[in-house]
C-alpha cells in the first residue's frame, strides 16, 4: 500500500505539472494588449428626408461618429506609445444564413489594421484589404467550422451570406478558434464600417492596442479612452495573464530557492571534506606536489558558487519582475502600516468592482487562472509532502546508523519492502510478521556500522603485505578513517595510519566486499565507486575471504512456535523484549526480526544491532 501510494502522489504530481504546462503557455498565447470596451451607443432614429423622400441619416452614424471622435483622442498613439491600434464592434449573438441553412453565431466588426492587431490562421481565401475595411464593402470571413455548416462540401468563397438581414460576400475561411471565454460556437468577421448604413444592432465597441514597452501606454490608453468615452471596462492583458500565472511564479521560485539551498549545503560539505583531506595530505606531502590537484578542486568548487549566484540572481529577478508590472502593490512608504494597509485595498479594491462587460480573453484568463492557482496549490503540497519525506527519511536513516555506532553495534540488516529470506533456517520473515516456508533464496541488505570492528574481525590473508585502506561514510563521521592494515605469518594488525592511503573504499563498497556479494577482483576490474594507487598482496588475500551471514542451528519446532507467540504479542501490543533475555539466539533473532518487519519502522531504516546468532563473523 505505501509503495502504491507513492505511485500515485507521483502521477498527481506529473498530472498537476502538465496542467501547469498548458495553463502557461496558453495564458502566454493570450498576448499582451490593451483593451477597453464599452457599450455601443443607440441607433440613429430621427428621420431627415429630403425632398425626393430618402433618408439623409445612416441607422449606425453614431458607431461612425464615436469611430472619429476616438481617431482625435488618440492623438499621438501611432508615434509614441503604441505600435499600432484599431477600434472594432461584436455583435454576440446575431443569425447568419446561407442558402437554406442558418445558425447562430457570434460576429466581430474589425476596423482599420484589425487583423494586423488580432492576427488570423487562414485555411484559404483571404483577408480583407485596408481599402475594403475603411469603406465598408460588405465581405466576411468565416471561421472553417461555420463555412462547413452553411455550405456542406460546396466552396464558399464567392457566395452569399446574410448577417442580419444583410447580404456579404465570402472572401476567406479562418481557422476555427472557439476557447474558453466565447459564447458561441462560431464566428464571422466583417468590416465595422459596413454596419454604418445597416440596422443592424451591435453590443459593444472594442479599442484593442499593442503598447510599446517602457512608454508608459498603459496610462496613455486609459486616459484616452475614458475621455473619448466613460462607462467601460478597460484590460490589460499582459497583467491579467502574469496574474493569471503569479502562483505558479510562486511555486517556481520556492523550488528553485529549495534547489540552490540544497545544492550550496551539498558544495559546503564537499569543501569542509576536501579541506580536511588536503590537511592530512600537507601532514605527509610537500604542498607543490598537491598544487595541481588543489588547483583543480577549487576552480571547481568556484565553478560551483558562480553558478549558484547566477541562479541566485535569476530568482530574485524572477521574484521582482511582478513588482514592475504591478506597482500599485507597493506602498508609498513601505514601513507605514497605513500605507501598507492602502496598498493592500487598493489592489483588492479593483477586483471588487462588479465589470458587466467581459471580452473572451479576459474570461479565458480567469478560468486559466483558477487552473494555475488549484494545480500550483495542489503541486505544491504534494512536493511538500514529499520532500520532508526524503528529508525525514535521509534523516532518520543518519541518525539510527550513528546511534547504533555508539551502542556498539557492528552491522545492520537494511530495511527493504522485499521478503527477507532465511535461507539457512528455512522460513521467510514476511512485511508483516508471519512466519511462512521458504520459497525463493534472497539476501537481506547489510549495512556495517564499525568498520574498524569489522576490518578486525576479517581473516588474514596468507600472502604478507601492508597496505592503508580509507573508509569513507557520509553517515558515521567515524568511520571516517585509515587503517594501516600489516599481514605476518597469518597475523594481521591493524592501526591508525597519518599516511596517505593505498586504496579508498565506500562504506557501501566495503560491505558488499566483505560479506561477498561481489569479489574483489571484480570492483578492481570496473573501478566501481573507489579509488587505489597501489595493490599488495596482503590486500588480495585479505578480500578473498568473506564474513559469513548466516550461522547456527536450524530452527526447531520448538523455537518457530515460540517465535510465533512473540509475534502474537507484539501485534497485541505487549512489552517487547525480543522473546527475553533468556531464550535462545536463534529465538532472540527471529523474535527481533518479526518486531522489525512489521512495519514499526519506515522501509530504508536500519535497526539492528548484534544479536546473537544473527550474524556470525
Amino acid at each position: 500500500m505505501k509503495k502504491l501510494g507513492k505511485w500515485w502522489q507521483w502521477a498527481l504530481l506529473a498530472a498537476f505539472a502538465a496542467a501547469l504546462v498548458f495553463g502557461a503557455v496558453q495564458a502566454k498565447q493570450v498576448g499582451d494588449h490593451l483593451q477597453y470596451l464599452v457599450p455601443a451607443p443607440a441607433q440613429q432614429t430621427e428621420d431627415n428626408s429630403g425632398e425626393d423622400g430618402d433618408s439623409k441619416t445612416a441607422p449606425n452614424q453614431p458607431i461612425a461618429d464615436q469611430v472619429k471622435a476616438l481617431e482625435n483622442a488618440a492623438g499621438e498613439w501611432d508615434t509614441t506609445t503604441m505600435l499600432r491600434w484599431t477600434i472594432g464592434g461584436v455583435i454576440e449573438k446575431t443569425s447568419i444564413s446561407g442558402g437554406d441553412i442558418s445558425s447562430d453565431t457570434r460576429v466581430e466588426l474589425v476596423g482599420k489594421y484589425g487583423f494586423q492587431v488580432r492576427p488570423k490562421l487562414l485555411r484559404y481565401g483571404r483577408l480583407p484589404y485596408e481599402e475594403e475595411l475603411k469603406s465598408g464593402r460588405k465581405v466576411a470571413v468565416l471561421d472553417e467550422d461555420l463555412a462547413l455548416k452553411l455550405f456542406r462540401v460546396a466552396d464558399p468563397l464567392g457566395r452569399k451570406v446574410f448577417i442580419g438581414g444583410e447580404s456579404y460576400e465570402v472572401i476567406g475561411i479562418a481557422r476555427h478558434s472557439k476557447r474558453v471565454g466565447e459564447y458561441q460556437a462560431y464566428t464571422a468577421y466583417i468590416p465595422l464600417n459596413s454596419v454604418i448604413e445597416t440596422s443592424t444592432t451591435v453590443d459593444a465597441l472594442l479599442v484593442e492596442a499593442i503598447p510599446k514597452p517602457g512608454t508608459g501606454a498603459s496610462v496613455s490608453f486609459k486616459s484616452a479612452v475614458t475621455g473619448w468615452q466613460s462607462g467601460g471596462s478597460m484590460f490589460d492583458l499582459g497583467k491579467e495573464g502574469m496574474s493569471a500565472t503569479l502562483w505558479l511564479r510562486v511555486l517556481l521560485v520556492l523550488s528553485g530557492m529549495t534547489v540552490l539551498l540544497r545544492f550550496i549545503a551539498f558544495l559546503n560539505g564537499r569543501v569542509k571534506h576536501y579541506g580536511k583531506r588536503y590537511r592530512q595530505r600537507l601532514q605527509e606531502k610537500y604542498a607543490i606536489s598537491l598544487m595541481p590537484e588543489l588547483t583543480g578542486a577549487v576552480l571547481l568548487f568556484i565553478l560551483g558558487y558562480g553558478v549558484s549566484a547566477i541562479f541566485a540572481a535569476l530568482l530574485m529577478n524572477y521574484i521582482i519582475q511582478p513588482v514592475y508590472t504591478f506597482p500599485e502593490w507597493i506602498p508609498t512608504v513601505l514601513v507605514e502600516w497605513k500605507d501598507i494597509a492602502k496598498a493592500f485595498w487598493n489592489v483588492w479594491q479593483e477586483t471588487a468592482v462588479m465589470q458587466e462587460l467581459r471580452t473572451p480573453e479576459i474570461l479565458r484568463l480567469r478560468w486559466l487562472a483558477l487552473l494555475v492557482q488549484g494545480c500550483s496549490a495542489g503541486a505544491g503540497v504534494l512536493l511538500g509532502i514529499l520532500y520532508g519525506r526524503m528529508r525525514s527519511s535521509r534523516q532518520l536513516v543518519a541518525d539510527s546508523v550513528n546511534a547504533l555506532y555508539h551502542q556498539g553495534a557492528t552491522v545492520s540488516v537494511i530495511h527493504t519492502r522485499k521478503v527477507i529470506d532465511m535461507t539457512d533456517l528455512g522460513y521467510i520473515i514476511t512485511l508483516d510478521g508471519e512466519i511462512i516456508p521458504r520459497r525463493a533464496k534472497t539476501v537481506p541488505m547489510v549495512r556495517i556500522i564499525n568498520a574498524e570492528a569489522i576490518l578486525r574481525q576479517m581473516p588474514a590473508g596468507k600472502r604478507d603485505g601492508a597496505f592503508v585502506l580509507e573508509v569513507v561514510d557520509e553517515q558515521i563521521p567515524a568511520n571516517n578513517a585509515r587503517w594501516l592494515i600489516t599481514c605476518q605469518d597469518g597475523e594481521k594488525t591493524i592501526v591508525e595510519a597519518n599516511r596517505d592511503w593505498d586504496i579508498q573504499l565506500p562504506i557501501a563498497v566495503l560491505t558488499r566486499i566483505v560479506y561477498g556479494t561481489q569479489t574483489f577482483a571484480d570492483f578492481l576490474e570496473c573501478n566501481a565507486g573507489y579509488d587505489m594507487r597501489m595493490r599488495s598482496p596482503a590486500m588480495d588475500g585479505m578480500f578473498g575471504h568473506h564474513l559469513t551471514m548466516y550461522g547456527g542451528e536450524k530452527y526447531t519446532d520448538t523455537a518457530r512456535a515460540a517465535a510465533q507467540r512473540d509475534v502474537q504479542r507484539l501485534n497485541l501490543g505487549f512489552p517487547r523484549n525480543l522473546g527475553g533475555e533468556s531464550a535462545s539466539p536463534e529465538r532472540q533473532q527471529l523474535a527481533w526480526l518479526c518486531h522489525e518487519r512489521r512495519g514499526k519502522e519506515k522501509p530504508g531504516r536500519p535497526a539492528s544491532a548484534d544479536l546473537p546468532g544473527c550474524l556470525q563473523f
